[in-house]
């Protein structure tokens, strides 16, 4: 019973082995890094936008010349979204919306600004405690700067390809 296992593993390795599976960040038959745009990313203002920037650097390809610029503005509210029977805010929702552009570097490429607007939603608790809810809330922005770098990289990949 256990080479029967074996054998259907073995197979199905093989089936996709010859499938023309292609990973996502591989190198192509040129070399050259597959669906990674190179792009220099500027300088974000705040801590929220240093945090937003290193999560963006982490996204595009840093390994050749760039081809494009990438600005970014970011805006961040926290609102109170539970409050409990002594009218205490229990819970906050951090907003952050991120307003980017994207234009090309090189003298050849006469493309105009591709620009969108991207916004996400964290929630963190609030707690007794004054560090438990910094860091909660350190966490949230961490969160939605992950999420938004890889959103924005997606988007501008996808405008810059079309």
């Amino acid at each position: 019973m256990w080479w029967r296992n074996r054998l259907l593993g073995i197979g199905l390795a093989l089936a996709l082995a010859g499938c023309g599976f292609e990973p996502l960040y591989g190198s192509d038959r040129n070399g050259a890094a597959g669906g990674l745009l190179a792009v220099e990313v500027s300088r974000i203002a705040n801590r929220e936008g240093q945090i937003l920037r290193a999560a963006l650097v982490r996204e595009f390809d840093y390994s050749r010349a760039p081809d494009y610029r990438l600005d970014v503005t970011l805006t961040e509210r926290i609102t109170a979204l539970a409050i409990d029977a002594e009218g205490d805010a229990i819970r906050r929702q951090m907003a952050t919306t991120a307003n980017w552009r994207l234009s090309g570097l090189a003298a050849s490429q006469q493309l105009k600004p591709l620009m969108g607007s991207i916004r996400v939603f964290e929630g963190f608790n609030i707690l007794r405690s004054d560090f438990a809810n910094i860091s909660a809330e350190r966490q949230a922005r961490e969160r939605a700067s992950i999420r938004l770098a890889s959103q924005i990289a997606e988007a501008a990949t996808a405008r810059a390809r079309q």
